[in-house]
């Protein structure tokens, strides 16, 4: 109930990008020649369908790979290449693929939640089992919905070695302190938000800006103090709106939809910073 609820107010929102495709704003990383790339495909094998990403890397060697996740939308590989591209320059290795029905990926576009819970899903559940990749440490940077798989992919003991929640509404509705996650491996029980966090055993980055319209970003990094889990960082920097941009979610109004993943220098020296010294 929890994740339909967060989707229909998220959606409402987001429903006028919807109706353009979002890869019309994706760009391509700046000097790609200066990276190493490689086609990585997966399998959904409930349904039977096979969605497609892209690995890029430094031609020196790395030990980061971080799987960025959008939120609802047509993305393809091409999204969030703003962060995509600092990551890259600081020697971590970035994995995007492309939504269903979009680019390269099979099956029909579909904007629930609940899918962006499941592709997430096969994707890190293909690299960890990649033999190339398995020295790697494998993270994941999830916007927005994208941050609710997230926190699903590691409640179902996916191999995650570290997480970034980038403008997460984990307390959407009052939530954070109700059962709402269901393990695959135990479908019978639901653990909270507020249960995960306590037992989190890997390293995670809350970062959020005061000018987000989906949620109360204050009143959500204030939850997370009280958890008394030292794995868990918190930044929330004023005058950024839900993607990290400066300014307001006025992109809403004005349909300025081509920049939306250019996000904010600021921002953008937090998740770098806080990832290379993990």
């Amino acid at each position: 109930m929890f994740k339909k609820l967060i989707l229909v107010l998220l959606f409402i929102s987001f429903n006028k990008i919807n109706s353009q495709n979002n890869s019309d704003f994706g760009k391509e990383i700046k000097n790609i020649e200066r990276y190493n790339s490689q086609e990585i495909d997966f399998i959904d094998s409930e349904e039977n369908v096979k969605l497609s990403g892209t690995l890029i890397f430094p031609k020196t060697n790395y030990s980061k790979i971080i799987v960025i996740t959008p939120g609802s939308g047509q993305n393809n590989r091409n999204s969030h290449y703003n962060i995509a591209e600092e990551l890259l320059k600081n020697g971590i290795a970035v994995y995007r693929f492309d939504d269903r029905g979009v680019g390269k990926s099979a099956g029909k576009v579909n904007f629930g939640v609940d899918q962006i819970i499941k592709d997430l899903y096969y994707a890190l559940d293909n690299i960890q089992k990649t033999d190339s990749l398995s020295n790697k440490k494998i993270g994941t940077l999830g916007h927005s919905l994208g941050g609710i798989a997230t926190i699903d992919a590691y409640q179902n003991a996916l191999k995650i070695d570290f997480m970034i929640l980038m403008a997460t509404p984990i307390e959407k509705f009052g939530k954070f302190n109700k059962p709402q996650y269901t393990p695959r491996s135990n479908p019978e029980i639901k653990v909270s938000t507020k249960m995960l966090f306590q037992n989190l055993q890997i390293p995670m980055l809350f970062i959020a800006g005061t000018n987000d319209s989906f949620f109360n970003s204050k009143e959500t990094a204030a939850l997370i103090p009280d958890l008394n889990n030292k794995n868990i960082e918190v930044k929330i920097i004023n005058g950024l709106n839900h993607f990290l941009r400066a300014g307001s979610d006025d992109w809403k109004k004005t349909k300025e939809y081509h920049n939306l993943y250019e996000i904010d220098s600021q921002a953008r020296t937090e998740i770098i910073n806080w990832t290379s010294k993990i």
